[in-house]
C-alpha cells in the first residue's frame, strides 16, 4: 500500500536521530543516566492544579465544546489583560478559543492556508520545533527555512527576505522566547513581523508557549504589537485588530502542566472561524473538566512565580559550573561547543548525560545548519539533579580543545 511520500520528512525527527546516535553507546555503569534532552517539566504540579482537578472531577459526562466556556474565555481575557495591559479588550470573545496544547493547532493551521496562493511558500524558523515544520508541510507550500544564528541574536532576519518570496508566502511560524535559544523578540521586531504579514497577506503564527518563563522582566508579546498597530493606524471598529495573526499559548511550560494538554488560540476572526470548522470535523478538543482546570491556572500568577524561581535557580547553577549567563527566556541552555554531535556522544559515553545536538533541530540550508556547533540542554530537573548533571557536563565542556 502506498502512503503519502511527503511524510518522509518526519523520518528526520530530532528524537529519532538522537536515539540512533546514542542507543549504541554504553554509558559508565557506575553513573545513573541523567536526561537533559527533553523539555518536559519535572517540577511537581502546583497545589492549585491538583486541587482544581479534584474540584471539576464531576464533569466528565459532558462533551467538550470547541469554543470553550465563559469561565475559560474570561480567564484568558483576564490573563492577557494582566500580561499585556495594552492589549486588554483587543480580541472579541469569539476570537479566543481553547486548544489541546500548541502542537496540534500549529500543524492544523497549515491546512487553513493550503491552496491560498499559487507557488506558495511556508516560512519556518530554523532551528525549528517539529510542529512548525508539520504545519508548513500541511500548507502545501515550499518550505523555506529562516536561519536564526548568533549573527542576528538567534532570530530570523525578516528584512533579508525579498518581496517576491514574501508575496508568495502563505504562512510564517515564529516563537518568542525562542526554542531552543531563549532569545526574546522586542516590540519593534514583533510589529515589523505583523506589518509584513499584512503587507504581503500571509498568516503569521506566533508560538508563545514560553511567554511566562523569563528572567529579569517579562518579554513583549505579539498581542502588544497588534495593540500598538491598532492605536497607530487608528483602527475602525469594523477592522479586525488581529488580522493576519494567530497567537498560541499553552499551560505546558507556564504552569508545568504538559500533561493537561490545554492552552488557547487568539487571532484573526476569519482564521478562528475556519479553524473551528476544521476541528469540528476532525480535531481534538480540551475535555470539559480540564478546561475548567485551565481557567483556574490562567487566573492565577502565584504558581507561575514559583515555577520561574525553579528555573532561575537552575540557571544560577549554569553560571557556577559553566560560567555562562542565562538566556532571557525559556528553560533551555543553548550551549556553544566545538562539535555538537561528538560532544553529545562524549557526554553519554563518559558522563551518562543525555543531551540533544543542535544540528538535529536544524535543517541544512545553502548557508549551513544554524544548529550545528550547539547543544540543547533542558534545565527541567530539580536543583540537585541539575547540579549533578551540570557538574558532569562541565568536565566535557572544559576539556574541549
Amino acid at each position: 500500500m502506498k502512503l503519502n511520500p511527503a511524510h518522509a520528512i518526519f523520518d528526520g525527527n530530532m528524537f529519532v536521530q538522537l536515539r540512533a546516535l546514542l542507543d549504541p553507546i554504553t554509558p559508565p555503569a557506575d553513573l545513573p543516566i541523567l536526561d537533559m534532552s527533553i523539555g518536559e517539566p519535572q517540577q511537581p504540579p502546583a497545589k492549585l492544579l491538583t486541587d482544581s482537578v479534584l474540584r471539576y472531577n464531576d464533569k466528565w459526562q459532558f462533551y467538550p465544546k470547541a469554543t470553550g466556556s465563559p469561565h475559560f474565555t474570561g480567564a484568558v481575557e483576564t490573563y492577557m489583560a494582566r500580561r499585556w495591559p495594552d492589549a486588554a479588550g483587543l480580541a472579541h470573545q469569539s476570537q479566543i478559543i481553547p486548544v489541546p496544547g500548541t502542537r496540534e493547532p500549529l500543524h492544523l493551521l497549515g491546512h487553513l492556508v493550503s491552496g491560498s496562493k499559487a507557488n506558495a511558500a511556508a516560512l519556518v524558523t530554523n532551528p525549528f520545533y517539529h510542529a512548525w515544520r508539520a504545519g508548513a508541510l500541511a500548507s502545501g507550500g515550499e518550505i523555506i527555512y529562516l536561519n536564526s544564528g548568533a549573527n542576528h541574536n538567534f532570530l530570523p532576519d525578516l528584512h533579508a527576505l525579498d518581496p517576491a518570496t514574501l508575496d508568495r508566502t502563505c504562512i510564517l511560524f515564529l516563537c518568542s522566547p525562542t526554542n531552543p535559544q531563549g532569545c526574546v523578540m522586542d516590540l519593534d521586531y514583533l510589529v515589523a513581523a505583523l506589518q509584513l504579514a499584512r503587507a504581503h497577506d500571509f498568516l503569521l503564527v506566533m508560538d508563545e508557549c514560553y511567554a511566562d518563563i523569563w528572567r529579569g522582566c517579562p518579554p513583549a508579546g505579539m498581542m502588544q504589537a497588534a495593540a500598538f498597530l491598532a492605536t497607530k493606524d487608528g483602527a475602525k471598529s469594523s477592522h479586525d485588530p488581529l488580522a493576519n495573526l494567530v497567537v498560541l499559548n499553552s499551560l505546558s511550560k507556564r504552569s508545568g502542566a504538559a500533561g493537561l494538554r490545554a492552552g488557547f488560540m487568539v487571532g484573526d476572526k476569519q482564521v478562528i472561524t475556519q479553524y473551528l470548522k476544521l476541528v469540528a470535523n476532525g480535531g481534538s478538543l480540551v475535555p470539559t473538566p480540564l478546561l475548567s482546570v485551565a481557567a483556574d491556572l490562567y487566573e492565577d500568577e502565584a504558581h507561575v512565580v514559583d515555577i520561574r524561581a525553579y528555573y532561575d535557580a537552575n540557571f544560577e547553577l549554569v553560571k557556577r559550573h559553566l560560567g555562562i549567563s542565562p538566556p532571557q527566556g525559556g528553560f533551555f541552555l543553548w550551549l556553544k561547543v566545538d562539535d555538537d554531535v561528538e560532544f553529545v556522544k562524549r557526554l553519554m559515553a563518559d558522563q551518562a548525560v543525555r543531551a540533544l545536538p543542535g544540528s538535529f533541530m536544524g535543517e541544512e540550508t545553502a548557508n549551513g545548519n544554524p544548529g550545528a556547533g550547539y547543544v540543547r540542554l533542558a534545565l527541567v530537573h530539580d536543583a540537585k539533579i541539575t547540579d549533578e548533571a551540570l557538574g558532569r557536563i562541565a568536565k566535557i565542556y572544559k576539556s574541549q580543545a
